[in-house]
């Protein structure tokens, strides 16, 4: 049954998940053509005193579409479930309702770990040959709080969809819009690093929104 499910949810997402992780590619690919210009004309040592005194990481082009995909991944497997009421189907399958929908939200989740680790390793492998260790680490600490928004907006997207009730759907969503605002107001490298652990544990406890979204659905509050 658990094959069978992945498959479901595989299905629903594989058209937005290689056009993502295109778009994820093409952004990393051409913050390292814009790296690699700056050594080619200035230096290495230019690249080098520039993020030491300017603070600039060279990869600010990659800075939303963690979200973006979050968005793109959490509406192409749930807007399906609520089309057609095939939500009510698929809670009715002879299967435990929370593995059920930790399934679907792992699925999601894992579609996202993929595209987001490829996106970053193509940014540092191009950096490692470049920098040393510690400003390597401080490019990848800067971009941290962006993957931690990925997460954040497909949980919240996922809850909203799977919502049956409108007011529901409405809170969800200035929730949503007000934590990812959060993530990008400091645009210093490293400026989220004291909250690394909770960002962690946060996005763990947003998994419940999708749970009690479920719930209220299958007691039958809906508009």
């Amino acid at each position: 049954m658990e094959k069978a499910l992945l498959y479901k949810e595989w299905l629903k997402t594989r058209r937005v998940f290689w056009v993502a992780l295109a778009v994820a590619m093409a952004l990393s690919i051409y913050a390292v053509i814009m790296i690699n210009r700056l050594v080619s004309l200035k230096g290495v040592e230019h690249l080098w005193l520039i993020m030491l005194l300017k603070d600039n990481t060279f990869i600010d082009i990659i800075k939303y579409s963690p979200a973006a995909v979050g968005i793109a991944i959490g509406l192409s497997q749930m807007v399906p479930e609520m089309i057609g009421k095939r939500l009510k189907l698929t809670l009715h399958l002879p299967y435990p309702q929370r593995r059920l929908v930790m399934i679907m939200l792992a699925t999601g989740l894992a579609e996202l770990c993929v595209i987001f680790v490829l996106q970053a390793a193509v940014i540092v492998l191009r950096y490692w040959s470049l920098l040393p260790a510690e400003l390597v680490g401080r490019v990848m600490l800067t971009g941290l709080p962006w993957y931690f928004a990925g997460f954040t907006a497909y949980l919240f997207v996922t809850a909203i969809c799977l919502e049956g009730t409108r007011i529901m759907r409405v809170i969800l969503g200035l929730l949503g819009v007000a934590t990812l605002m959060i993530y990008f107001l400091q645009g210093a490298p490293e400026a989220y690093n004291g909250m690394t652990v909770l960002s962690v544990v946060f996005i763990c406890l947003l998994v419940i929104l999708s749970f009690g979204s479920v719930i209220r659905f299958k007691e039958g509050r809906q508009d």
